[in-house]
């Protein structure tokens, strides 16, 4: 089952810099539940940042197709990790993280 999660180059702009913590976090130090979901998030942020590099230059909205469990990964970590997001994020951070945690949630359900 693939999960869709629309997104245009702001709303990756605003999901790469809301997982750049990931690149600080070191593993043996979470809990043991949370390694899975970081380490997830990991490969995610990968594809993620070369996704922003291929649709720079576009203007235009895209489908993300993800699989179950990257859904679910990243919806616990927008969930979960939020205190870690950039202190300099604003009203449309927010309100695009909440849209994506929204349809992520809606789609998992």
């Amino acid at each position: 089952m693939k999960t869709l999660l629309t997104l245009d180059n702001s709303k990756l702009l605003v999901l790469n810099n809301s997982m750049q913590i990931i690149d600080s976090l070191v593993l043996q130090n979470q809990a043991k539940n949370s390694r899975s979901v970081l380490s997830i998030c990991m490969e995610l942020r990968t594809e993620l940042l070369q996704k922003a590099i291929k649709t720079r230059q576009k203007d235009k909205s895209f489908v993300l197709k993800l699989s179950y469990h990257k859904a679910e990964a990243l919806l616990v970590y927008l969930r979960d990790y939020e205190i870690y997001f950039p202190d300099e994020f604003g009203s449309y951070e927010s309100n695009a993280i909440l849209q994506m945690k929204n349809e992520l949630h809606r789609q998992l359900i």
